[in-house]
């Protein structure tokens, strides 16, 4: 499926090609096909879409989680809360996107589930070897992703009480 803005994707690949001229270690992104390129943005969508959000759907008949109405944060850095707009997908969320698919490109078969195989593995003495170093395990969404979109995830309910004992 080809990319589409705001359906299957919160970015544009023009926007994409932007982002990653002044980021430093994007090679994979400057190497992959343009076709490459979608699918990995497609699927950076999909995996950072799949959250509890901040505020609610603009509309549900929507595509995707962003634009959503009553969204608002603090923002630490700036001192002072932040509502979006509802026709607004908040810059973070892009970057985690533009990040996400790098990550994937990066990491191929990353979502392919396949097994970890050592050259040997030995139990007296114990001893592991992995010279090909196929045993790292990658997280499918790093910390440097979720940086990005933590302070726009729910947080839960504000109405929920706690009892000490």
């Amino acid at each position: 499926m080809a990319l589409e803005l705001n359906t299957n994707s919160f970015v544009s690949l023009d926007d994409a090609d932007v982002y990653f001229e002044t980021r430093i270690d994007s090679k994979n992104w400057d190497d992959a096909s343009d076709e490459l390129k979608e699918d990995a943005l497609v699927t950076a969508t999909q995996i950072i879409d799949n959250h509890s959000w901040i505020g609610s759907a603009v509309s549900s008949s929507q595509a995707l989680a962003w634009p959503r109405k009553n969204a608002i944060y603090y923002d630490d850095r700036m001192g002072q809360e932040i509502k979006f707009s509802e026709s607004e997908t908040p810059a973070a969320v892009k970057t985690a996107v533009y990040e996400q698919a790098l990550h994937l490109l990066n990491n191929e078969d990353l979502l392919a589930g396949t097994v970890q195989n050592f050259e040997s593995i030995s139990v007296g003495s114990i001893s592991i070897t992995d010279s090909n170093n196929d045993v790292v395990r990658t997280s499918i969404k790093p910390s440097s992703v979720m940086k990005y979109i933590r302070p726009l995830l729910s947080r839960g309910s504000t109405n929920s009480w706690w009892r000490s004992n």
